[in-house]
């Protein structure tokens, strides 16, 4: 009996004396597919600079951009998979994980910084949205901007007619494609990998994006932009929910902590870039023009058949939260 007391304890003894050497930081690897040239995917490496230099000895993080975890829906697959533990879900693709984040893309629902400042506010509205792709194995922490949306164009147009006899770009997403059909369009889906090369060799003469996005990488090629201001460019950082709740409490607060940090200063560095888009357009010798009163009241009215389209599918009663929210906001 001593003897076998004497190996229990031995055991106990090298087991609690290696512990320490198996523990260590968990791995956090997260990914966005576009290049960090613009605060959104940018704030991914702050993210990755902050947690190597505050909680090192917690969280291991490596950030993968520029495509080399795939296409932004290849992304999030990994993420729901384990192979990767977070990632930067664009707005775009997000509804079709689940209709509630419609609202995002609907023209001219939450088609400002402010209605999406008052949502992040709101907490109730805030959990609702962020824990709706829990069923997919997946929870939205947080967002950031890259702009608002206008149209890029390598020709000019002053009315909803001259704009229907151009090729314009959109995604393979429901919702961009219904609202190129609701004025009466026939967009051509396009990877954006493929966009640059589609409007230099005259596939398409335009696309719909924000004014950032077309200073930063358009410029060279669209030399009009024209602003509609339609809906906010948005990236949601999402990571996978499982393994979130199995993080030491005090590990997933700090981490928490550091990506709420950098996506606020994620969104005040697109709200600045937007103040300074127009002129910085001009200087690359891009026309910026804005529609007149009664063409945009078009766009608005055609816009108005989407909102019909998708309210049963988002859920009445949750466009009604955000009407009731977007009323309240100036």
């Amino acid at each position: 009996m001593k003897f076998r007391l004497m190996v229990v304890v031995t055991v106990l003894a090298f087991c609690l004396g290696i512990a320490p050497v198996h523990a260590g930081p968990v791995e956090f690897k997260f990914a966005h597919f576009i290049n960090p040239i613009e605060p959104g995917p940018e704030s991914g490496l702050w993210i990755e600079k902050d947690i190597s230099e505050k909680i090192p000895d917690k969280v291991k993080a490596k950030f993968f951009h520029s495509g080399q975890m795939g296409s932004a829906i290849e992304i999030i697959k990994k993420v729901r998979m384990g192979v990767l533990q977070g990632a930067y879900l664009t707005g775009n693709y997000a509804p079709e994980l689940n209709p509630k984040f419609g609202i995002g893309t609907l023209a001219y629902c939450m088609d400002s910084y402010e209605k999406w400042e008052a949502l992040l506010a709101n907490e109730a509205l805030r959990n609702e949205l962020f824990t709706s792709l829990q069923d997919k194995g997946l929870l939205v922490l947080d967002l950031c901007y890259f702009g608002r949306y206008g149209i890029a164009s390598t020709k000019p147009f002053k009315s909803l007619e001259e704009l229907k006899t151009m090729k314009m770009r959109t995604t393979q997403a429901r919702y961009p494609l219904a609202f190129w059909n609701a004025l009466g369009m026939n967009p051509l889906p396009m990877a954006w990998a493929d966009v640059f090369p589609g409007l230099k060799q005259g596939v398409i003469d335009g696309t719909d994006q924000t004014e950032n996005v077309a200073r930063m990488r358009l410029a060279d090629v669209c030399k009009y932009f024209t602003h509609t201001r339609h809906m906010v460019g948005l990236f949601f950082f999402l990571v996978n929910d499982k393994w979130w709740n199995k993080l030491e409490p005090e590990t997933r607060d700090a981490l928490h902590a550091i990506i709420a940090e950098n996506m606020i200063k994620a969104r005040d560095a697109s709200k600045q870039l937007t103040i300074e888009a127009d002129p910085a357009l001009r200087e690359k010798g891009v026309t910026v023009s804005d529609l007149a009163p009664e063409e945009m009241e078009k766009f608005k009215t055609a816009e108005m058949a989407v909102w019909n389209q998708f309210e049963g599918e988002i859920g009445k009663d949750w466009m009604d939260k955000i009407k009731a929210l977007t009323a309240t906001v100036k």
